[in-house]
């Protein structure tokens, strides 16, 4: 924690570690929940919030605790023109026109594979699209060239890879110039709807009530199977969350989002 004069600090963290500092800086209000035994490091401790809503609800009693209603509305990202610009001129170096029905397809999550619809299926995916006369793009973030280079070979055609020069608010307006970005449950996809985009999030490990898109039209793929949502990094099985979500399926939802 830098030097300086605190009132308060608000915990959003849930670990001890985050509590601790607050705690040996001697801060007067330190407001948390009590979480991994953190409780006595705090001077205003809640009882952590049921884990049935969405997390964007989960600091709501914190702003309650302290008088402040919270903002019910969805989250919105207001895109600079700088960021603008720069995703713009990604586009035009890559060749593409973001006019018209242009797709932005998201095949990474930073949290494991097992988030992940398969390369492949995102491949067929573009594969089908430009037979529609849809144009297809993929975005991704460093360390994900591999899966994007999947999705290519798979689609059988040099899809434009975007993003990695730019930064998330950069891929913020990237998407806000797509009629529809496709995704796993990932950055890019919270990003998008934070920018007002249709979106087509696929879920499997995960769980859409408690990290959906939210602040825009979406459609949410899952396949849910009986260890639905375990939250795990390997699955011990065949990946069946994510493989029986079909291509089909995700066709018929982006048809729905542009026919909107």
């Amino acid at each position: 924690m830098s030097r300086g004069s605190f009132s308060e600090a608000w915990l959003l963290p849930n670990s001890f570690r985050s509590a601790l500092a607050p705690f040996l800086a001697r801060v007067p209000e330190r407001i948390g929940y009590a979480t991994d035994g953190r409780a006595g490091l705090l001077t205003r401790a809640l009882p952590p919030p049921p884990r049935t809503g969405h997390q964007l609800r989960d600091y709501d009693p914190l702003l309650r605790s302290r008088g402040i209603e919270p903002d019910p509305d969805p989250p919105r990202l207001p895109v600079p023109e700088g960021a603008a610009a720069q995703a713009d001129a990604a586009l035009a170096q890559a060749g593409v026109s973001a006019d018209g029905d242009f797709v932005l397809l998201a095949p990474g999550a930073a949290f494991s594979g097992t988030k992940r619809w398969p390369p492949d299926r995102f491949g067929e995916l573009a594969r089908v699209l430009s037979e529609r006369g849809r144009r297809c793009g993929i975005v991704i973030g460093p360390g994900e060239e591999a899966i994007a280079e999947k999705v290519r070979r798979a689609s059988g055609s040099e899809l434009p890879v975007l993003g990695l020069d730019l930064d998330p608010v950069g891929v913020a307006a990237l998407a806000r110039r797509a009629k529809v970005v496709v995704a796993n449950d990932s950055g890019p996809m919270h990003l998008a709807a934070a920018v007002g985009t249709p979106v087509v999030a696929f879920f499997g490990p995960t769980d859409p009530g408690r990290t959906g898109p939210t602040g825009a039209p979406a459609e949410v793929l899952d396949r849910y199977v009986f260890c639905s949502p375990c939250y795990r990094k390997v699955c011990p099985y065949r990946h069946e969350c994510m493989t029986e979500i079909t291509v089909e399926a995700a066709l018929n939802a982006i048809e729905r989002l542009i026919g909107r």
